[in-house]
């Protein structure tokens, strides 16, 4: 039985849309919720042209700590919030799949719900895929929640390139 559900998020439409998926499983299942958002890595002091150092004053990062962690609590878990189930959050540093894995064991939860980032396979191969590193997890199942499909009304908007066999004529030829 799946008593805990721990759903990363990284604030995209992906991620939230498996936030979304995540609340309507847990409110269906009685389930808790882990809401994890991993922050990337506070970037050193980089020395720039000339050699001076860019510096960002503590209380930056503090204000800005802040700001990213009513985000979570407010605007990534509202899907949480307005299904009514029970969950928390968590801003933590890290590797994605370190994290995610490592929460998933601290809570001991059932299932780890994520989202698709859509990469190609050079963009994949560059940057990593969270939900790939996380099928090397220790026993917990992991559910990938691809992107909704585009309503059949948008599909139709796209353009289209046409193309012309020179003749003028627009009456096909039988």
């Amino acid at each position: 039985m799946i008593r805990t559900i721990v759903v990363g998020t990284d604030g995209t439409a992906h991620g939230q849309h498996a936030v979304t998926w995540a609340a309507d499983l847990a409110s269906q299942l009685g389930a808790k919720v882990v809401l994890v958002h991993v922050a990337p890595p506070v970037q050193p002091p980089i020395a720039a042209a000339g050699g001076y150092v860019m510096y960002v004053p503590q209380d930056v990062i503090d204000e800005n700590r802040a700001a990213l962690e009513e985000q979570v609590r407010d605007e990534f878990g509202a899907p949480l919030t307005a299904s009514g189930v029970a969950w928390e959050w968590r801003l933590l540093d890290g590797s994605p799949p370190i994290v995610l894995g490592d929460v998933a064991s601290e809570v001991d939860a059932q299932l780890i719900v994520v989202g698709t980032r859509s990469l190609h396979a050079l963009g994949e191969l560059f940057h990593g895929s969270t939900s790939h590193a996380l099928t090397r997890h220790r026993g917990v199942p992991i559910v990938v929640v691809p992107e909704p499909a585009a309503p059949a009304h948008q599909v139709a908007r796209h353009p289209a390139l046409l193309g012309t066999n020179g003749t003028g004529g627009t009456t096909p030829r039988g």
